[in-house]
């Protein structure tokens, strides 16, 4: 499925995986409520939220070291230019692109967010 604001963008990608995997659902409250980059903006800013590392800090198990990263942890990934989410896989991480899903290099990850928590 291609990206689409409100429907599978980087955000609900890593929401969706974290509620098929855990039954958690991080992004309740936001479902449903954009459509576009500016409404989710809008979002954001109504929950003292900025951009996307504010909602993982915000909404994920505490960030470890990339190093300790394993297959299912949530990881912010520089994509054309922007911190997106992604999806860690076998050495590489999944994001939404415009045409649908895509796999970058783990050395695109920034930071990553472990599915369960976990000390390290």
């Amino acid at each position: 499925m291609p990206f689409q604001w409100g429907k599978n963008d980087c955000c609900l990608l890593v929401a969706d995986w974290i509620r098929f995997a855990t039954g958690q659902d991080v992004a309740a409250d936001f479902r449903g409520k954009y459509r576009s980059e500016n409404g989710a903006f809008k979002q954001l800013f109504k929950r003292g939220l900025n951009d996307v590392q504010s909602v993982f800090k915000d909404r994920l198990n505490r960030e470890i070291p990339i190093a300790y990263a394993r297959r299912g942890d949530c990881a912010l990934v520089e994509f054309n230019g922007e911190l997106v989410g992604g999806i860690v896989t076998v050495n590489a991480v999944v994001c939404v692109g415009e045409n649908g899903l895509v796999t970058k290099p783990m050395s695109c990850v920034k930071a990553v967010y472990p599915l369960e928590p976990r000390n390290v």
